[in-house]
């Protein structure tokens, strides 16, 4: 038995293969422009050998807490101490320990900021 659409149904039909063609366009596109060194990135995982140590800077971090600060660093020199009230008591406190660590200070609606990289 031979089914007859109406209009309407053949441009939802149509409209709805246009969909389907263009998703699957775009996934084959994906998958095959990715990058070379993208796909070895699972194969290297497996001889990845790690033996750098963390070296965790505990003057810094004593020093950030002493003040009510929130520390904040990571073993490439990063360092950031954060405090949220922007008092005149704040800003004396953190200038010291900028001068210290011979960060630079900002201040703003977050509060009070020591951060750069040693």
């Amino acid at each position: 038995m031979v089914k007859t659409y109406t209009e309407l149904e053949a441009w939802a039909i149509f409209a709805g293969a246009l969909v389907i063609g263009i998703v699957l366009t775009s996934v084959f596109w994906a998958y095959i422009t990715i990058p070379e060194n993208a796909k070895s990135i699972g194969k290297e995982d497996d001889s990845l050998n790690i033996t750098e140590t963390v070296t965790i800077p505990n003057d810094f971090i004593s020093f950030c807490e002493d003040i009510h600060g929130k520390a904040n660093w990571d073993n490439n020199g990063l360092r950031e101490c954060l405090i949220e009230d922007s008092s005149e008591k704040s800003l004396i406190a953190m200038k010291l320990l900028c001068d210290k660590f011979n960060l630079s200070l900002n201040y703003g609606s977050f509060g009070v900021k020591c951060e750069g990289r040693i």
